[in-house]
């Protein structure tokens, strides 16, 4: 991005005005597809505008950690190549950060009862797998892989070794952790930013929200006052609800 664009953006940002013509908290299209890897025990396809996220589940038998005899495990990994993403200079960063605050909010909010993945206490549970990929970046990753996994989980069928029938994962889907996230550019806040807004801003802030705050995630130089926090929890309950209509919209399970 050139110094001439960059104060562009910036420019527009303090008369709350947006490069693609949005109000400041209007989100881009989101677009879903279902069981797009045939080797999964469940997938899904997501599209936030240009940002194009795919992300997988596989479910197998594990042995129990040690601390956790009576439960199952949920792991969450995310990648970006720098192909799919023009954030090269720190995308390996970025790739932790996206894949944590994913885990963070699907395992904070108890979304799957890992105590009912026990197959043989003390000895066999099931594992929760869930991969991310970044296919292509225009902006807001935290929430595309967010949805994509979401989605992934909810459509998720297995088989465990020995037993005949198929099984769903555990989950109560009220506790659907859904992220939200914040840029705050030239004082002025946006949500659902795009690449450009995320290279112009001084700070991000995301929610990982159902029906309570279960994860929240600041990032950039800059800062968000509590006043400012406050807001955008609220506006983050209010889109919440077209985004879980979304989200859930043609789920069978």
């Amino acid at each position: 991005m050139t110094l001439e664009n960059y104060n562009y953006i910036r420019e527009l940002a303090e008369k709350k005005i947006r490069l693609d013509q949005r109000s400041e908290f209007e989100g881009r299209k989101i677009t879903i597809k279902d069981n797009v890897i045939h080797h999964s025990d469940g997938s899904a396809y997501v599209e936030i505008g240009g940002t194009k996220v795919m992300a997988g589940v596989k479910v197998l038998n594990g042995t129990p950690f040690p601390d956790r005899q009576n439960e199952g495990a949920l792991v969450v990994n995310f990648e970006a190549s720098e192909l799919a993403t023009n954030y090269n200079d720190d995308r390996i960063n970025y790739s932790i950060e996206v894949g944590r605050v994913t885990d963070r909010g699907i395992r904070e909010s108890n979304l799957i009862d890992l105590t009912k993945l026990v197959i043989e206490e003390g000895k066999t549970v099931s594992f929760v797998y869930v991969d991310i990929v970044c296919l292509n970046n225009e902006g807001n990753l935290f929430d595309a892989a967010n949805i994509a996994a979401l989605r992934a989980i909810l459509n998720t069928k297995y088989k465990i070794e020995g037993k005949e029938e198929t099984f769903t994962l555990p989950i109560d889907k009220s506790k659907l952790a859904i992220s939200h996230t914040f840029t705050k550019i030239n004082g002025n806040i946006f949500f659902d930013p795009s690449a450009e807004e995320e290279k112009t801003a001084d700070a991000r802030f995301t929610i990982g929200l159902s029906e309570k705050i279960n994860s929240l995630q600041k990032g950039g130089d800059g800062m968000f006052t509590p006043e400012e926090i406050d807001f955008c929890v609220e506006k983050a309950i209010e889109i919440r609800k077209e985004t879980f209509k979304t989200l859930m919209e043609n789920i069978n399970n």
